[in-house]
């Protein structure tokens, strides 16, 4: 089981659960698709250990988001390394 978090109010918290990474790499896709709708978005891609991973989705979200005007991807340290392990994967949506 792959869980996906969110941040919500400062506390990360569980958003949901999924069976493969590749299942999870999708969902986590199509749920920065719709946090972003059609609005001016500026989006993160964080990774551990994952540069092709995180590659592949930031290829995916810019021909996905319409409303995306930067994109970032960049490795986490070694404090959210630690809880996390290698393979991780994360999106930021922010608003502009």
């Amino acid at each position: 089981m792959k869980p996906l978090l969110q941040l919500a109010d400062g506390r990360i918290e569980p958003l949901e659960k999924v069976r493969t990474a590749s299942k999870a790499i999708a969902r986590l896709e199509e749920i920065a698709a719709d946090r972003a709708g059609s609005a001016q978005v500026d989006v993160a891609v964080h990774h551990l250990a994952a540069p092709d991973r995180a590659s592949a989705l930031t290829d995916r979200l810019r021909t996905r988001l319409t409303g995306l005007a930067d994109l970032h991807v960049s490795e986490v340290g070694a404090v959210i390394g630690a809880h996390t392990g290698p393979g991780l994967l994360g999106v930021v949506v922010s608003p502009r």
